[in-house]
């Protein structure tokens, strides 16, 4: 029979509109026939290399279940190199939330007890070293699998650097002085660290010209852009503190917070300001006004940092022959004009210590008048003095007290008030205070301990007990 003949005939006796729905079916089948082709007529070495750009992106972009698919063709293909494709897989299966997978593709590719595949051990290390609470099963692991890659390659940057880190944060010097030489000179940013390694080692001079070398580095790098680059600025200011040039440090944070706005310099600018005081108080003790100056800058910066405070507070703690002259530094400093805040905060604490409570609390009112952050460090420098080693309670509730006659509704100055309270032993006058605290702080868990403790003082233990259980679990 002729074929065509034969099609006409087909074709005739067939419903017009079923076959226009079988369109779909027939093109659906012919683009697989053509993929199979080709699949078979195509270099396998092309094919390779369109699924490992497809599971690159999606890594990059977190597409995990693409990422997934595309290494497990991979793999199927039986092609080289397969640790590489198993690691790609062990990652889209973690992204995909199945860790017990992934970790089973890792311990296959990145063993505990030998070498394996460089990137899978890199990656082990990294997952445990950035967990702030690794414990220190956690570190040697860690330790181990970084160990095997630089069995692989000892060189490698990545592997020397984290090594490194870790016998840094362990206090091991000399391991750690010996993997950071490896690639500080492809690393100068690592120059830092180094510095810092030999000051723990007790070599000054060595320290001081890896610091250098550091400042040098990241002072280029900063000076020759003109944007803002925090993480080479906070190196560069670190440098110099390093060095102990507190005042070219401190030059170089304020530059970036004047010139960027950029609050991530204002706590290391209280730190710098710290260290600074520290030295002054230790060269040059009797100059007051210098330190005077740095106290409220710092705290400025950084209300919680506590060398600042602890200076703040000797210096409301005036007692000795050589009280009187400090006392009248004091006041002539305030009658130029200089540190007007901080000087008031002072003075009006020591005339509280000298049983002026008048003229203690115009002082207090002019401080927190003269500087908004200020209510803040009294808060924080009543919890210093109720939780330190020698710990001043009436002080300490003298000072909460006034910032709460200012702002008599803040939680964070009630929750203090009720801590030293607690302590006191007027644990009846702490629960009022606590309790309106609990429900307007974002972090419940201290407030909770203090309510425990305050409950059981009076006698209501399943209250205490449910306090306790809470502080637990709470953030």
């Amino acid at each position: 029979m002729n074929i065509r003949r034969f099609f006409k005939r087909w074709a005739k006796s067939r419903e017009p509109r079923l076959l226009v729905w079988g369109i779909p079916a027939l093109v659906g089948l012919a683009v697989w026939l053509a993929f199979g082709i080709y699949l078979l007529a195509g270099k396998p070495w092309q094919t390779q290399a369109h699924y490992t750009r497809i599971a690159a992106a999606a890594l990059a972009a977190k597409d995990f279940e693409t990422a997934r698919i595309a290494s497990q063709r991979l793999l199927a293909l039986g092609v080289e190199p397969r640790r590489k494709y198993l690691f790609d897989l062990a990652l889209a299966l973690g992204g995909l939330g199945r860790g017990k997978e992934a970790v089973s593709l890792l311990g296959n590719i990145a063993p505990d007890d030998k070498p394996g595949y460089l990137p899978a051990h890199l990656f082990v290390a990294q997952t445990l070293l950035v967990k702030t609470n690794a414990t220190p099963v956690e570190m040697r692991i860690a330790e181990t699998h970084l160990k095997h890659a630089i069995a692989l390659d000892p060189n490698s940057p990545a592997a020397n650097e984290l090594l490194g880190r870790l016998y840094v944060r362990s206090g091991r010097w000399e391991l750690a002085e010996k993997h950071l030489r490896v690639i500080v000179s492809a690393k100068p940013e690592i120059s830092l660290l180094l510095a810092a390694v030999y000051r723990a080692r007790g070599d000054n001079l060595v320290a001081r010209n890896w610091a250098e070398r550091a400042g040098k580095y990241h002072r280029d790098k900063v000076q020759a852009s003109k944007l803002d680059l925090p993480s080479d600025r906070l190196a560069w200011a670190d440098a110099m503190a390093m060095t102990e040039d507190y005042a070219t440090a401190s030059l170089i944070l304020e530059a970036g917070w004047q010139q960027f706005g950029n609050q991530a310099y204002l706590q290391p600018l209280g730190e710098v300001c710290a260290l600074w005081l520290k030295s002054i108080a230790q060269t040059r003790p009797g100059d007051l006004a210098s330190q005077i100056t740095l106290i409220e800058r710092g705290l400025e910066c950084a209300p919680q940092n506590e060398t600042l405070l602890r200076h703040l507070i000797r210096l409301t703690h005036l007692e000795g022959p050589e009280a009187a002259a400090a006392r009248h530094t004091l006041k002539r400093m305030l009658a130029e004009g200089k540190a007007a805040a901080t000087l008031h905060f002072a003075l009006g604490v020591d005339a509280w210590q000298q049983g002026h409570p008048e003229e203690a609390l115009k002082h207090l009112e002019l401080a927190y008048a003269a500087a908004p952050l200020l209510p803040q460090v009294a808060n924080n420098m009543a919890m210093i003095l109720t939780v330190g080693n020698k710990p001043d309670l009436p002080r300490a509730l003298m000072i909460i007290e006034s910032v709460l006659q200012k702002f008599p509704q803040d939680p964070v100055f009630r929750q203090t008030r009720g801590e030293i309270l607690v302590r006191s032993g007027r644990s009846q006058a702490a629960i009022a205070d606590l309790e309106y605290a609990l429900p307007r702080l974002a972090s419940k868990r201290a407030t909770h301990a203090a309510l425990a403790e305050a409950y059981r003082a009076v006698g209501l233990r399943d209250l205490a007990t449910e306090h306790e259980r809470m502080a637990k679990t709470d953030r």
